[in-house]
């Protein structure tokens, strides 16, 4: 077996507000007012969301240096679509993402196909995005060159 790393994040709930700590770092999420909450931090959904595109992120950084693959930057765009009826109590509906698409834009010199390369390690190997596919939520998941600029 490999070797093993843990996670702990503590929160503490007034209202809809959470205000989390793990280690040194804090977070705070909530609800836009439409959904009771006072739309003071970035809601639970969209910090999920941003927790894929994070870890797709650190991966493909990881993972260009293991391909040497010249990787300057990358740019992400990540959008989740839910029924909300599920989280309201409709046990018919599905309370969790229906689809989410990510695109990606890779500011490189490599080739579209070594890109995919890159994209086909960076999807196997990201905690979140495995997370996300083993569940069965289907993921687009779309890497293109960055267009030079002249």
């Amino acid at each position: 077996m490999g070797q093993l790393m843990d996670f702990k994040v503590e929160g503490k709930g007034n209202g809809m507000r959470l205000d989390a700590v793990a280690g040194k770092h804090s977070i705070a999420i909530d609800e836009p007012v439409s959904f009771g909450g006072k739309d003071s931090a970035i809601d639970p959904l969209s910090t999920f969301l941003s927790s894929l595109i994070a870890c797709e992120n650190v991966m493909a950084q990881l993972i260009a240096q293991e391909m040497k693959f010249d990787l300057q930057g990358i740019s992400f765009n990540v959008e989740g679509s839910l029924d909300l009826a599920g989280l309201m109590g409709d046990l018919t509906i599905k309370p969790y993402f229906q689809e989410v698409k990510v695109k990606a834009v890779v500011e490189t010199s490599e080739t579209q196909e070594r890109i995919n390369e890159l994209q086909e390690s960076v999807d196997l190997r990201c905690p979140v995005f495995r997370t996300l596919k083993e569940a069965g939520i289907p993921v687009e998941n779309q890497w293109v060159k960055a267009e030079v600029m002249a």
